[in-house]
């Protein structure tokens, strides 16, 4: 094996774990793992395509090209959307430039994918206090399961229009002699602890659980097969 190629690999590995431990650490759909391999494989590809360019001729860049293609449907798959909630657009960016970081270390740049790396931790870490600062709103799931229906769904608006969070969409399944409605709404930390009190206190609720992380939100959407 080529010795510079096998070097380009394993700094591929180590910059796409930095950021993977990162994305890993606040449970992200795109982990470690899945870094690592997005820069990995966008390092090898790049390398043959640069190597098979000099040996042979042509333009280096029709790889690259299709690199990006490849890179830009696993953003797509990435990105969840729900009732004109976007979620995963940061995982989304990620992989991009994870992507962008092995085509780098492919070509032989290796202080630019180093200083990219870095740029991309700070980005991830520094700026979401920042963000959090700026403004507190994130995206909340609510899946209760409740006695009626009815009575339940317009107790639950009541709550919603009394903290002025606006009314959402409800989704519900229906659990032999109960009722499994599960929604969400962008609000503040504070405000969710409100809904959440709100909610306690609905006799036709019986239990309440709230997330809001991708999984959170998956976990509750997704059909219950025992059902």
């Amino acid at each position: 094996m080529d010795y510079q190629i096998g070097i380009k690999l394993l700094l591929a590995v180590f910059l796409g774990g930095c950021i993977g431990v990162e994305r890993e650490m606040r449970d992200k759909p795109a982990g470690l793992r899945t870094n690592v391999l997005i820069c990995l494989g966008s390092t090898l590809f790049m390398s043959i395509s640069v190597r098979m360019a000099a040996v042979f001729g042509g333009d280096p860049t029709r790889i690259a090209a299709q690199i990006i293609t490849g890179i830009g449907f696993l953003g797509a798959g990435a990105v969840l959307h729900s009732h004109g909630f976007v979620m995963g657009l940061t995982t989304a960016a990620t992989i991009w430039l994870v992507a962008g970081v092995g085509m780098a270390l492919g070509a032989g740049f290796y202080g630019t994918a180093v200083f990219t790396t870095l740029m991309g931790i700070i980005t991830l870490t520094l700026l979401s206090f920042v963000e959090r600062r700026i403004g507190n709103k994130r995206a909340f799931n609510y899946t209760v399961t409740a006695t009626n229906l009815d009575k339940a769904l317009s107790s639950i608006k009541q709550a919603l229009e009394e903290l002025s969070t606006g009314i959402p969409s409800f989704n519900f399944q229906r659990k032999n002699s109960h009722y499994r409605i599960w929604f969400n709404v962008m609000v503040s930390r504070e405000t969710n602890l409100k809904i959440i009190e709100k909610l306690s206190h609905i006799d036709e609720i019986t239990q309440c659980e709230t997330g809001s992380s991708v999984q959170d939100f998956i976990q509750a959407v997704r059909p219950d097969p025992q059902s």
